[in-house]
């Protein structure tokens, strides 16, 4: 992650993680690529998500075990934040035509809720087609808006 070195309080160079920060990971041939990607978001993200971080671990396992599960294959991984947003992109290898959504699943049935997780714990998400399949994006908001800073 992009760093630079800023004063704290008492004048000391300490670092912090600039506005805009990306990170690609690849997730390719991973054999645990769902907790790789939970590493990353926990190493790379934490600082800006606080609170949401539980969130969004929940949420990077739950579109990279999609990948895994529906599609050819997991691709990569990429982190994006900026001053009000922080954003997870779970990129795919394609061997699919569906698209992700939230279906009704049989209230028996052990999995078909993954991504109704995603909706209640992101703020928003989509889907788009990438180079090589899909990549589902989930962003949490993280900064205040100027109608908050009021």
């Amino acid at each position: 992650m992009n760093r630079t070195l800023s004063p704290d309080r008492e004048g000391v160079p300490v670092e912090k993680p600039l506005a805009g920060a990306c990170r690609v990971i690849s997730l390719a041939g991973s054999g645990r690529a769902e907790q790789l990607a939970r590493e990353e978001v926990r190493n790379t993200c934490s600082e800006f998500l606080g609170a949401r971080l539980p969130d969004a671990l929940l949420v990077v396992t739950e579109l990279v075990a999609n990948a895994v599960s529906h599609t050819a294959g997991v691709r990569g991984l990429m982190l994006h934040h900026d001053r009000n947003a922080t954003s997870l992109t779970v990129f795919d290898r394609g061997g699919t035509t569906n698209w992700p959504r939230a279906a009704e699943a049989d209230p028996l049935a052990e999995s078909g809720r993954g991504l109704h997780l995603v909706t209640a714990l992101a703020d928003s998400w989509h889907a788009r087609p990438a180079l090589e399949g899909k990549a589902v994006t989930a962003v949490f908001r993280t900064g205040t808006t100027e109608a908050e800073s009021d």
